[in-house]
């Protein structure tokens, strides 16, 4: 399979088109078409000898050709082209958090910043003291994130990586007499981001399932391979290391390979005060024989602990609560009964109301509630009052023809609404107060002052008419950290008035992290949990979004959208 090169192909053309083009619709078609491309189940070559390329999402005839270029020489003239007319490593230099397109482009017109290495260069060497755009003036800030960029070269968005995931089982899956199999490391972890596949594999024939495992079409390279352990890189330059493991050493292997490297340190210390040894091939006894190593959960009960899920594993306190019997039985997909923020053309949304609706019932949801953007955000397509009105009759129709049909479902009429730099709303009250549910957010005017920051959050919230505080701290995953504000006067203001804040389940923001949804979670009683959806897809994006609150030790009754429709509403009312 080749999706991943030829969805690098695809985003490297979009940032190059970003970067010269005014309009950014065409980068956007290259990005739509790349995230297609990356999350199809199917071999990309197979879907363009079929002559159906142009049948997937996002593919029209002119990226159909670009593609079968690439499938057919490895190589893109368009992108070849563009590079010569712009000789600069647009990649790298727009994960500088704070540099985009129109940035690279001064840099380059101005200083001829080529690479990451002249970045740091010029900001060593000072020259780039006078220059704005950059948004921060302090060399040491800019260094950091510079810094942070080149570790982050090899780093995929947990939603790519998910989507390799399920190619990479494709290929194990056609490895004879593989008896199972396993992704383990930070992906299992399910962090935010993730840097390289760690893949266990058990088998009675290792040499040829390694063998088979390096010689799939998506291997770029091979970096080492023996008779039981192999390292490849993909075409996209991910890197997957592969493990062959006896049974007797499978949940040993699982458990080290799985981490955190804090979790496993304090596991192997509680190992050794019971006179132990833990390693990757199991628990040992002093005279060498094995007391736990074919399952996770022996070696848990061994050290005298509850099994403890992968997401928690970060040594944060897991250990202790395992050992007391304390921990939280967290949250599950199946506990999903509805999404709560969405996006359709009547904003910046990709599809229409009932796209969205269609989708939610295949999956099984009882209601989903339509966010699009109010106010007077343009780069949104915010709707004015007319407009709102105008969906609405959309939304009540849809509900009358499934109230009709007996069809056991609700749309919600809500809105996303900005926060000023004042703290007020971008719409009056008498607009918001209609709305079945009300998100607030800050969108721009972005500042280092905290103090500042704060009071535009919780001014926002002393609103009767705001249910939620979306993505509350802005930051964009790989792009972007979030913007300074006192998160600990935001959840007091949140018990105070009631208004919940939200985890974000889109991959580039998971806003709330992990660390602020459990840090609000032992104060507050409810956090509200969504995809931020723009198209149908997205809204599997909820399994995800379940990961992140996994990862924060939700439970099923601190997520509002675990209740029935009649629960929100009353839910929702109250507050």
């Amino acid at each position: 399979m080749k999706n991943s090169l030829v969805a690098q192909f695809l985003e490297e053309l979009a940032d190059y088109a970003e970067l010269e083009d005014d309009q950014p619709y065409r980068a956007r078609a290259y990005r739509r078409a790349a995230q297609t491309v990356e999350s199809l189940p199917d071999a990309i070559e197979n879907i363009s000898a079929e002559k159906k390329l142009k049948d997937l999402p996002g593919i029209g005839e002119n990226i159909e050709r670009k593609i079968d270029e690439i499938l057919k020489t490895g190589k893109l003239e368009a992108l070849e082209k563009i590079k010569a007319r712009i000789p600069v490593d647009v990649p790298s230099l727009s994960r500088v958090e704070g540099v985009g397109p129109k940035t690279v482009k001064q840099l380059y017109a101005k200083l001829k910043i080529k690479t990451l290495e002249d970045f740091e260069e010029a900001v060593k060497t000072g020259k780039l003291r006078d220059f704005k755009g950059l948004g921060v003036k302090s060399d040491h800030l800019l260094l950091e994130r510079i810094a942070n960029a080149k570790q982050q070269s090899n780093r995929i968005l947990l939603a790519q990586a998910d989507e390799l995931s399920k190619r990479i089982v494709q290929y194990l899956k056609q490895i004879p007499d593989v008896e199972r199999y396993a992704i383990a490391g930070s992906f299992r972890r399910k962090k935010e981001t993730v840097g390289d596949f760690d893949v266990l594999i058990q088998t009675d024939d290792p040499s040829t399932a390694i063998r088979f495992f390096t010689k799939q079409d998506e291997v770029k390279e091979v970096l080492g391979a023996g008779d039981t352990k192999a390292s490849v890189k993909l075409q996209n330059n991910f890197q997957v290391d592969v493990r062959v493991v006896p049974l007797k050493s499978w949940g040993a292997a699982l458990l080290y390979f799985t981490g955190s490297k804090a979790h496993n340190i304090e596991l192997r210390t509680i190992a050794i005060k019971k006179g132990l040894r833990l390693n990757e091939y199991g628990l040992f006894k002093s005279d060498e024989t094995i007391a736990a190593g074919k399952t996770e959960e022996e070696i848990y009960r061994v050290l005298g602990m509850d099994y403890i899920e992968p997401e928690m594993r970060e040594n944060r306190g897991e250990i202790e609560a395992a050992q007391a019997g304390k921990l939280p039985k967290l949250l599950c997909l199946e506990d999903i009964k509805g999404d709560l923020q969405m996006h359709t053309v009547w904003s910046d949304g990709r599809d229409q109301v009932k796209a969205m609706a269609d989708k939610a019932i295949k999956l099984g949801y009882e209601y989903i509630a339509i966010t699009d953007h109010v106010g007077s955000l343009k780069i949104a397509n915010a709707m004015d009052e007319t407009r709102v009105k105008e969906q609405r009759k959309e939304i009540e129709k849809l509900n009358t023809d499934y109230e009709k049909s007996g069809t056991n479902f609700h749309l919600m009429q809500g809105a996303e609404v900005n926060i000023k730099a004042d703290g007020q709303l971008d719409m009056p009250h008498n607009v918001l107060k209609d709305f079945e549910i009300v998100l607030a957010s800050i969108h721009s005017g972005f500042t280092d002052d905290s103090d500042k920051m704060t009071r535009r959050i919780t001014s926002a919230m002393e609103d009767e008419n705001v249910d939620i505080i979306a993505h509350p701290s802005g930051r964009l995953i790989m792009e972007r950290s979030g913007y300074n504000f006192d998160f600990h006067k935001v959840i007091e203001k949140s018990l105070e008035t009631g208004t919940l804040l939200e985890i974000d389940g889109h991959p580039n923001r998971f806003d709330l992290s992990d660390e602020s949804a459990r840090e609000a979670l032992k104060s507050v009683k409810m956090l509200s949990l969504d995809t931020d959806s723009h198209e149908p897809a997205e809204l599997e994006y909820m399994q995800l979004g379940v990961a992140q609150a996994r990862r924060a030790w939700a439970r099923m009754q601190d997520i509002l959208n675990t209740r029935s429709y009649k629960e929100v509403v009353k839910f929702l009312d109250k507050s």
